[in-house]
Parts: structure tokens; C-alpha cells; sequence
């Protein structure tokens, strides 16, 4: 079995008439698995997320000043 990695733009017509045709591919058989990889900036976020970093805000009003700052 081989491993191929491609990238596809989802947001033209193309890519997604591709993903589409890949998913249901995938759903009707074991010969495809589809594996969903995050980005770099979604595995940033994550990781940011366990390490506890963000913002911490005791109501809306305080939130918004963080965001402001």
C-alpha cells in the first residue's frame, strides 16, 4: 500500500469535486483511507490551547479590552 500526500485547494470547484469524489471512494471500500492532517497554523492553536496560552477574561468587557490592546 502506498501513502500519498497531496494538497487540494477546497475552495475551488475542482478540489471540491475532488474531495467529494476521494470521500465517497473512501466510504465504499477499505482499499481508501482518508486522513484529516490539520495545518500548521490549527496545530499551533491546539498546542497553544494545552500549554494554556491565550486569553483569560473575567466577563465580555474584559475580553473585548485584552483584544483591544
Amino acid at each position: 500500500m502506498a501513502t500519498v500526500t497531496v494538497t487540494i485547494d477546497s475552495k475551488s470547484k475542482r478540489g471540491k469535486h475532488l474531495i467529494a469524489l476521494l470521500s465517497d471512494m473512501a466510504k465504499h471500500g477499505n482499499d481508501i483511507q482518508l486522513e484529516n492532517v490539520p495545518n500548521n497554523e490549527t496545530i499551533k492553536a491546539i498546542n497553544d490551547a494545552r500549554a494554556k496560552k491565550g486569553f483569560q477574561a473575567e466577563n465580555i468587557d474584559d475580553l473585548f479590552k485584552q483584544l483591544e490592546a
